[in-house]
């Protein structure tokens, strides 16, 4: 979200303070607070109430958040009671690469029936998507701030036999609403027949329906088709959310904007032995992960969106021992990469090409995680 720092229009802190700094000294100060102080900080006054919760403050102090590591925390969904019940840990994140060992702590389950399974299938700005696989429930949760919205319930037009639904959440800053997309797979005999896409605005608190002109596909059978479906959550950059359709397919890419479908090329040609993974978000830019014959993994990078001669390989690490199976999580302001490796958590340090491990406590599995930031971001309308 791209906030004017310093903006005038800011709400400013009330001439009656009996403060003895500037209201706008003070203004400042509370801009660079985190978002727990800020919490207690409501309390002190009606004017700080209202100057803390208007929208113009929680977007100025998210910009100026947005490269401060410390604000950012890893969420972890564990599963207990062999899948009978899951529950969220959580832990900051410059605690994985300062500290050998990090405890998780336990973050308050979002709806009061635990028993409706919620999985982490987005986040964006400290709000944290949730869904369970009957879609009974998708939340918006802002696990800092302690404030969920269950957003509302609709069901795909035709019934089952559907895939689990693919999803896609992220800002629209063209119209300052936060947008959910889900798309759902229906099927006969194995092929994908239809294709239902809905759009979720926060601001309208309403589900549209939205044409789906991505590229085709179909489904794996027992007769040896191969398997082309959108295989990742939402990845966006660039305003728009992208999903990767699989080998020897374009990435697929819709703008949360003005809703529109288009396609981004792969690069023209991997190495001898160079197999796709998954996508990922290298700074501001797009790259996608690659398996080089079980050895070792490299990451290309285009360095200008939408550009497919953009594309050039940045960084080819060799798997240590025999732990093939690297999730990336976070890179961090030194350029050192948290990885997930099989159930541990692993740091890369890309200048010296060395490898180490950093322990996390209090956690029973890894079903699902994701990095997010601490803000004020209220998951109901921005008009409100």
């Amino acid at each position: 979200m791209e906030v004017e720092k310093g903006s005038s229009d800011v709400t400013q802190f009330p001439a009656d303070s009996l403060c003895i700094l500037p209201p706008e000294i003070i203004t400042e100060i509370l801009f660079r607070l985190p978002v727990k102080s800020l919490l207690k900080f409501r309390s002190v006054s009606k004017s700080w109430l209202t100057l803390i919760s208007s929208l113009e403050f929680i977007d100025t102090h998210l910009s100026l958040s947005a490269d401060k590591e410390e604000m950012l925390h890893l969420i972890i969904l564990n599963d207990l009671d062999f899948g009978d019940k899951w529950c969220f840990k959580g832990c900051p994140v410059a605690s994985l690469f300062n500290d050998s060992v990090t405890r998780a702590v336990d973050l308050s389950y979002p709806i009061e029936d635990d028993s409706y399974k919620l999985n982490i299938v987005g986040g964006c700005n400290g709000l944290i998507l949730l869904a369970n696989r009957s879609i009974k429930y998708l939340v918006l949760w802002n696990p800092t701030i302690r404030k969920h919205k269950n957003l509302p319930e609709f069901r795909p037009r035709r019934e089952e036999p559907y895939y689990d639904p693919v999803y896609g959440f992220g800002y629209d800053e063209l119209h300052h609403d936060y947008k959910v997309v889900c798309i759902f797979y229906n099927y006969t005999n194995d092929f994908v027949d239809d294709v239902e896409v809905k759009v979720y605005s926060l601001k309208s608190d309403s589900w549209n329906s939205v044409e789906y002109c991505g590229e085709s596909f179909f489904i794996k059978n027992s007769g040896g088709f191969y398997e082309d479906t959108l295989n990742s959550l939402g990845l966006i950059v660039d305003g728009k959310l992208h999903w990767d359709m699989g080998r020897n397919k374009n990435i697929v890419s819709f703008d949360i904007a003005n809703e529109k479908w288009n396609k981004v090329e792969k690069p023209s040609s991997y190495g001898v032995g160079e197999t796709e993974s998954f996508l990922w978000k290298l700074g501001s830019n797009l790259c996608v992960y690659t398996d080089y014959k079980e050895t070792q993994f490299c990451i290309w990078v285009m360095k200008e969106y939408g550009v497919k001669q953009s594309w050039i390989k940045k960084h080819t690490i060799r798997y240590p021992n025999d732990d093939k199976f690297f999730w990336p999580l976070f890179v961090s302001n030194k350029g050192e990469m948290l990885f997930l490796v099989r159930s541990e958590f692993m740091i890369y340090n890309s200048k010296d090409d060395s490898l180490r491990y950093t322990n996390v406590t209090n956690r029973e599995s890894n079903h699902a995680l994701k990095i997010y930031i601490e803000s004020l971001v209220c998951p109901f309308s921005r008009d409100k």
